[in-house]
């Protein structure tokens, strides 16, 4: 799984895309174009309801609605996503899609965006992307069903090591194709203070960041994974930022700490 937004040429933030056209009912139908995005690498195709918090986040753009980002179901009106999946884009020219795990068959539901909110403080060109954290309130709110549900948000930040759940849309590799199919993996949380050694430079924070990092297994997230959810026992303790273009699981996957901005996203939200 791989994204954009944060990724830099060794480093980037993990968005991508992928041209999709409004189909009946609100759904999403894919039109064929060159394969832009990003994916989970490492991950295998998720089994269909899995993960009824998983949000793709569109763009509309010259021939279509293309996928960029990926997001989480918090609320019936509000979806949680990385700042950098927001930047420059009006809410009129973005929609979330929900409900379904393939982006070229024909189901799920589109939600418009009535709103953006990105983090204050969010500065793309600091070292670590810091505050890479953003909310979109929708126009009309989601109806929930068995493949719709919202997650859960921690009230401290995550700071314990152990595994949690990646999933998303992102390239396969770097540079690679997207996958059709959303992915998943079970990844390891990997301490601040250890992540930081492997990016030196680039001002971790050891509240505001998390990491995930499996070398051997060659785990990653990806362009195109941006802003999507990094779960644990049933919350959002993570928000995918960037990481290494080479997606090939040598170095950590950085993250937003979800539960560091909990203030913050009530403060906003009323969740």
């Amino acid at each position: 799984m791989a994204g954009t937004g944060g990724w830099l040429r060794r480093v980037v933030p993990v968005v991508l895309g992928m041209v999709l056209a409004a189909g009946s009912a609100g759904s999403a139908v894919a039109v064929p174009v060159p394969p832009p995005g990003v994916l989970v690498v490492g991950g295998t195709d998720a089994p269909a309801g899995a993960y009824p918090y998983q949000v793709s986040l569109q763009v509309q753009r010259d021939f279509g609605w293309y996928h960029v980002c990926g997001g989480s179901v918090i609320d019936a009106r509000w979806v949680l996503t990385a700042a950098h999946c927001l930047t420059g884009t009006p809410a009129g020219r973005i929609r979330a899609w929900v409900g379904a795990n393939n982006l070229f068959v024909p189901g799920g539901t589109t939600y418009p965006a009535q709103e953006t909110i990105t983090h204050e403080n969010y500065n793309p060109r600091a070292a670590g992307s810091p505050n890479d954290i953003g909310l979109l309130k929708l126009a009309t709110p989601i109806a929930f069903t068995p493949l719709v549900q919202p997650i859960a948000l921690p009230d401290l930040p995550e700071l314990s090591g152990g595994s949690a759940t990646l999933t998303g849309w992102g390239r396969l590799h770097g540079n690679g194709p997207t996958p059709e199919t959303l992915q998943h993996a079970t990844v390891t949380v990997l301490p601040v203070a250890t992540c930081r050694l492997r990016w030196p430079g680039h001002n971790l924070h050891p509240l505001n960041h998390l990491c995930t990092f499996d070398r051997e297994a060659g785990l990653s997230a990806c362009e195109g994974d941006s802003g999507g959810p990094l779960a644990r026992d049933g919350r959002v303790i993570g928000i995918v930022s960037w990481g290494a273009t080479t997606c090939n699981g040598q170095t950590p996957s950085v993250y937003t700490n979800t539960g560091a901005y909990r203030t913050w996203i009530t403060t906003r939200t009323g969740i």
